[in-house]
């Protein structure tokens, strides 16, 4: 090293101003911030974002904020990128992006799966600029402040007005159905469930009806040959007198009174018979039974209709209960729908009136929002950025250069300077070891090698005083005098 040292001195004077003029030549970066509080409300709100953990709610305010259009729009408001028209718009929004860093402030004893650990979001921009790095900053906590109120509204003024239109199609649909289970119990009275015990009851009393109106078809089939009989017999048989005739047909009229309801077809034939015996006398007996025989058909024929419309409605219910458990399943199956229906109806119900509490808070400021806390001012000094880290690895590398220079120079040439490199290159130590004796030309080197040296590092010297700028009335090279409105 200290043959080489003029070389490695070269090297380091050269390398460090070198890393000195990359280092004031990078643009400054100014950093600015700007702190958004959370007011938590009093209501807990569940069905917005407040419901999300707090790295979920920063990564959707990021997204919001990092879009391509909102992002041209801030490079618009600011005018940036104004001194690059060679960058292309994705570039620019690449560089925007880079440049702007949001960051949480979790609330202390809260776990972070918590809606409340969200306490504070911290908006940083870089920029060349102080002013700007502080307009940005601003700029995107004033969105964050604004939009998250406006996204809000928005969602709740959606959800209502989704919510309200669903409420009046189900109420539509509820009534529909209403409608359509009335018509289907109209259509299939005789078939519902309720209606089973009835026409069972039913069926015994038509079961009753026809005994009796079988009865009385046979006493009226007796009674109408017992006049065909006594029609007959007319002329063989002594006729009774019309007194007791007239006695008989009393009793029996008396004794059907006393049994059957008045208005029985049976009353009406004794009291014509009567009559007729009462008016005409013996002699009108064959005209009597003809009128009492017609009657008796008539009454016949009116006993015979009864039993077939009777026999006729045994046969519907009949087939109405042969049709019950399909009319039931049917049934069921309207009920199911009517239920879901309703209970979608009451569902959307609750949820319009959460959607409704949410609007009412947010008109009186009670709900969760976002206050700007601090607003970024712009900083004073540029913040710590690579120019000391990019002006100390230059300085390490040119180090790593320079002796790695003089190792490679010393390895090319393998000469034998001391005793120890003799006795190991040849395997035997010497006798006798002379030191060098210099000439004068030697001398001369040597002192034009300490006069190269000091002169480089003087040189070396002021000039990393000069491009740092530490010369007065000498501006360095390397410092942008006017800084322009790009992000860096």
């Amino acid at each position: 090293m200290r043959r080489r040292l003029p070389l490695i001195l070269t090297l380091l004077v050269v390398g460090g101003l070198i890393s000195i003029y990359l280092a004031v030549s990078s643009p400054r970066v100014y950093e600015a911030a700007a702190v958004i509080q959370i007011d938590t409300p009093a209501i807990a709100d569940t069905s917005s974002d407040a419901s999300l953990p707090a790295s979920r709610r920063v990564q959707l305010i990021e997204q919001r904020l990092m879009v391509r259009e909102n992002l041209l729009q801030v490079i618009e408001r600011h005018g940036l990128f104004a001194d690059a028209p060679q960058l292309s718009e994705s570039q620019r929004i690449a560089a925007l992006r880079s440049s702007t860093r949001i960051e949480s402030i979790s609330a202390p004893g809260v776990t972070a799966d918590s809606r409340m650990s969200l306490a504070a979001i911290v908006i940083t921009s870089q920029a060349e600029t102080s002013a700007t790095a502080a307009a940005l900053a601003n700029d995107f906590a004033d969105s964050v402040v604004n939009r998250d109120r406006e996204n809000r509204e928005g969602r709740i003024v959606e959800a209502q007005n989704y919510l309200t239109s669903e409420e009046t199609r189900l109420n539509d649909a509820i009534a529909a159905h209403d409608r359509k289970v009335v018509e289907f119990s109209s259509q299939n009275e005789d078939s519902l469930p309720a209606s089973q015990e009835y026409l069972q009851a039913e069926l015994t009393q038509i079961a009753e009806t026809e005994t009796t109106l079988e009865r009385d078809i046979m006493a009226l089939q007796r009674d109408r040959l017992a006049l065909e009989a006594t029609s007959t017999g007319e002329d063989t048989r002594p006729a009774a007198s019309l007194v007791q005739q007239i006695r008989s047909a009393e009793v029996e009229l008396a004794q059907a009174r006393r049994t059957l309801a008045p208005e029985h077809p049976e009353i009406a034939r004794l009291e014509a018979n009567l009559q007729l015996l009462q008016a005409g006398g013996a002699n009108t007996g064959a005209v009597a039974v003809l009128r009492q025989t017609e009657l008796i058909d008539s009454q016949l024929k009116q006993l015979a209709g009864q039993k077939l419309t009777l026999e006729t409605r045994r046969i519907e219910i009949e087939r109405a209960r042969a049709r019950a458990p399909q009319v039931g399943r049917e049934l069921d199956g309207l009920a199911r729908e009517q239920q879901r229906l309703q209970d979608r109806y009451a569902e959307i119900s609750r949820q319009l009136a959460q959607v409704e509490a949410q609007q009412l808070l947010m008109k009186n400021d009670q709900a969760e929002q976002f206050v700007l806390l601090e607003r970024a001012i712009a900083p004073e000094y540029p913040a710590s950025s690579n120019r000391k880290k990019s002006a100390a690895f230059g300085m390490f590398a040119s180090i790593a250069l320079a002796l790695g220079a003089a190792f490679i120079l010393e390895f090319l040439n393998p000469v034998l300077r001391r005793s120890k490199q003799f006795e190991k290159a040849v395997g035997t130590r010497p006798i006798v070891s002379l030191p060098y004796r210099m000439s004068e030309r030697d001398y001369r080197r040597r002192t034009r090698r300490r006069i190269y040296m000091a002169v480089l590092l003087v040189f070396g010297f002021f000039g990393a005083l000069w491009l740092a700028g530490k010369i007065p009335g000498l501006p360095s090279p390397g410092v942008v005098s006017t800084p322009t409105d790009g992000l860096g």
